[in-house]
C-alpha cells in the first residue's frame, strides 16, 4: 500500500489533480493552501470500532474512527494513543435534529508530539449546529449534510484547541462522516474530506477548512 500512496499528488494546485486508481479510496485533506489526496492502507480493527488508516505520499499517516482523529504519525504535530470515555454515536436520519442545545458530551486522552505531553484530558460537547458558509468542502453542498461542533469545555491551557467540526451523510443509510475539520494544536488544523475522483467539484473551495 505504500507503493500506492506515493501515487498521492501533494502540494500543488487545486486543478491539476493525481491520476486517481478506482481500485483505491481516498481522503482529500487540507492544510491552509495546501491540498492532498491520501490512500486508505488498510482499516485496524479495534473494539471500540473500525479505524481508517490513511496514507499520503511521503509516508505521512492520518487514522480515524468513525471521522474522529485517534492518531498520526509524521506531521508537525502527533497525536499518539488517543482514547474516548462516553464516545456518542452520530445520529442516523430518523434522529431529530437541533441547533445548540445543552449537547452530548464525552471524554478524550491524547498524547500530544513533540512536547512528550503524555494523558491530556479534554471535555468536549457536541451540538448540532446548522450548515456552515466557511469550509473546505469540494465534493458535496454542504446544506446537503446534517452538520455537529464539537469543543472543549475543559479547564484553558495550552493544550485547549479550537473547535472541531463534522458533516455528516445519511444516504447510505448509516451515519457517514464525509467532511470534518479538526485541530491537533491551536494552530495546526486540518480538514478530511472522503473524495469520490468521479464527483464534480461544487464551488470553488476555500483556503482553509477552521
Amino acid at each position: 500500500m505504500l507503493d500506492a500512496a506515493r501515487l498521492v499528488y501533494k502540494g500543488q494546485p487545486e486543478a491539476a489533480q493525481p491520476d486517481f486508481n478506482p481500485a483505491y479510496r481516498y481522503l482529500r485533506t487540507q492544510v491552509g493552501d495546501r491540498t492532498l489526496f491520501m490512500v486508505l492502507g488498510y482499516i485496524d480493527q479495534r473494539p471500540e470500532g473500525p479505524v481508517e488508516v490513511w496514507y499520503s505520499g511521503s509516508g505521512e499517516v492520518v487514522r480515524l474512527l468513525n471521522g474522529q482523529l485517534v492518531g498520526t504519525t509524521g506531521l508537525s504535530t502527533d497525536w499518539r494513543n488517543v482514547q474516548f470515555t462516553g464516545l456518542p454515536a452520530w445520529p442516523g436520519a430518523d434522529t431529530t435534529s437541533t441547533t445548540g442545545g445543552s449537547g452530548q458530551s464525552y471524554t478524550r486522552l491524547r498524547d500530544l508530539m513533540p512536547g512528550y505531553r503524555f494523558g491530556i484530558r479534554d471535555e468536549i460537547v457536541r451540538i448540532s449546529i446548522s450548515p456552515p458558509r466557511n469550509t473546505a468542502l469540494a465534493g458535496a453542498d454542504p446544506a446537503s449534510l446534517r452538520w455537529y461542533e464539537e469543543r472543549t469545555v475543559s479547564r484553558p491551557s495550552a493544550a485547549s484547541l479550537p473547535a472541531a467540526r463534522f458533516g455528516i451523510s445519511n444516504s447510505s443509510g448509516t451515519p457517514q462522516v464525509v467532511y470534518s475539520e479538526q485541530c491537533l494544536s491551536s494552530d495546526f488544523c486540518m480538514s478530511f474530506e472522503q473524495w469520490t475522483p468521479s464527483a464534480p467539484a461544487v464551488g470553488r473551495s476555500a483556503s482553509s477548512g477552521t
